[in-house]
């Protein structure tokens, strides 16, 4: 029998396959995603009604965090609004049977087959686009060639920037969204969302329940690092990779070298500064720049601190930590910059030290380039139990603020201390972590960048 090449009645197939409220009524399961919208989805879908013609939307994150249900949420509000099914496609791009075509060919060949036109408003959405060789370029082609379509691309993995497109980054379940999957925000928050009298004890359970397992992401590390994308990015051994992850995750929210993770991993400066590249552009890691004593930039960055974008991947390699861990407090701050993803201020984030000396966290005013967010973490409340003597007192704090900006807003974030204070003609607020962590993603604002 003679060998049989791919056709377009193939490609069809698949598609139909893959698309079942085409030919099907609304009620359909996969048309209701029984999952729940993400609490970032409402910014999402308004991003997607404003796209432009000729412009693609890429939602990217990490592994495990929603990015599929939040298309198929997408998909289904559409249908409600009464767009015709046969205008709505999904690819899923992680199928082999695309590997052999690109968009625009299949999205002709669907267009040659249910008589769109050019012209056509449709919608097209790309699942696990990254496995796409070129997958910018050729999406590009395809808005170009459609100019009517909204193309929405998701990627679990995302190395570089593309003309005419935006990119919207789902960061892991914030603490807010994880307890309102547990319906515990009615008993540990008044009718005016402050925490209720007595309830501290209770918010730190649930948030240490939230650090070890409510990221909802455990196995994407493993997933990712045997996936093929590290072969596709270039990576010679995956065994030194997974090395490499494990040290990091080790110190997850500590200051490290490139010269440290060299004796660690065993391999060159060039290669670990790939893989470091891989681990950020999977979403695995997050690198923190360091800042000097007077709040200024290094011209060569050797030294930067290193968080895992959720804290249950830690869980996932070595098992969860009680709050009386020594490794907890290391996880709360973990958790705390996971909540800053989500954010337009994610990307301010920095941190400070010098010999003897140096500042948790800090947000750096894009205007200024100085600090206008102090952070120091002291999950044991140090600073506030009498005769407990904190790991650095507040007068190095207080110090590099009058050295750097004297009107920045001042946090000590603690396990359960909350107060106002003020030394050094310096205003302190000292507040729970975990309090502090559900604010900032009790209103997320996932930022949408022009790239």
């Amino acid at each position: 029998m003679k060998m049989q090449n791919i056709t377009n009645d193939d490609l069809i197939g698949r598609l139909e396959f893959g698309n079942p409220w085409r030919e099907t009524s609304y009620e359909t399961e996969i048309n209701q995603p029984k999952l729940p919208k993400r609490a970032f989805y409402p910014a999402f879908y308004n991003r997607f009604q404003a796209m432009d013609n000729g412009r693609i939307l890429v939602l990217a994150g990490l592994d495990c965090v929603g990015k599929t249900t939040m298309l198929r949420h997408v998909m289904a509000d559409l249908l409600a609004k009464g767009v015709d099914g046969q205008d709505i496609i999904y690819f899923d791009l992680a199928a082999p049977s695309f590997a052999f075509v690109s968009p625009v060919q299949v999205v002709d060949a669907a267009g040659a087959r249910f008589g769109y036109e050019r012209d056509r408003q449709i919608y097209l959405f790309f699942d696990e686009a990254q496995y796409l060789d070129d997958w910018r370029e050729k999406l590009r082609a395809l808005a170009i060639s459609w100019p009517k379509a909204r193309v929405v691309a998701a990627v679990s993995y995302d190395a570089m920037q593309g003309a005419g497109q935006e990119k919207f980054l789902l960061p892991p379940l914030t603490f807010s969204e994880f307890l309102k999957s547990l319906k515990a925000e009615e008993n540990l928050f008044g009718d005016a969302m402050t925490l209720s009298p007595g309830a501290m004890p209770a918010l730190n359970d649930a948030f240490s329940e939230y650090v070890n397992f409510g990221g909802f992401t455990n196995d994407a590390a493993a997933r990712i690092l045997h996936s093929d994308l590290a072969s596709r990015s270039g990576i010679g051994d995956p065994r030194d990779l997974e090395k490499l992850f494990v040290v990091l995750a080790r110190n997850t929210a500590s200051e490290v070298t490139i010269e440290e993770l060299v004796g660690a991993v065993g391999v060159a400066k060039n290669t670990l500064r790939k893989y470091l590249d891989f681990f950020e552009h999977a979403f695995l890691i997050r690198r923190l720049p360091r800042l000097d004593r007077e709040g200024k930039r290094f011209q060569r960055a050797v030294a930067f601190k290193v968080y895992l974008t959720s804290p249950s991947l830690y869980t996932a390699l070595f098992g969860p930590v009680s709050q009386d861990d020594e490794m907890f407090p290391r996880l709360a701050e973990t958790a705390l910059v996971s909540q800053w993803m989500g954010s337009d201020n994610g990307h301010r984030l920095t941190y400070a030290s010098w010999r003897g000396g140096g500042i948790d966290l800090l947000e750096v005013n894009p205007e200024t380039d100085r600090p206008d967010h102090v952070y120091e973490l002291d999950w044991g409340d140090g600073y506030a139990s009498p005769g407990t003597k904190a790991d650095k007192g507040p007068e190095e704090l207080t110090a590099f603020v009058a050295r750097t900006n004297p009107a920045a807003s001042t946090h000590i974030l603690t396990g359960s201390t909350a107060r106002r204070g003020a030394m050094a003609g310096i205003d302190i607020t000292l507040a729970p972590l975990a309090l502090y962590a559900y604010g900032i993603g009790r209103a997320p604002n996932a930022g949408v960048s022009d790239q």
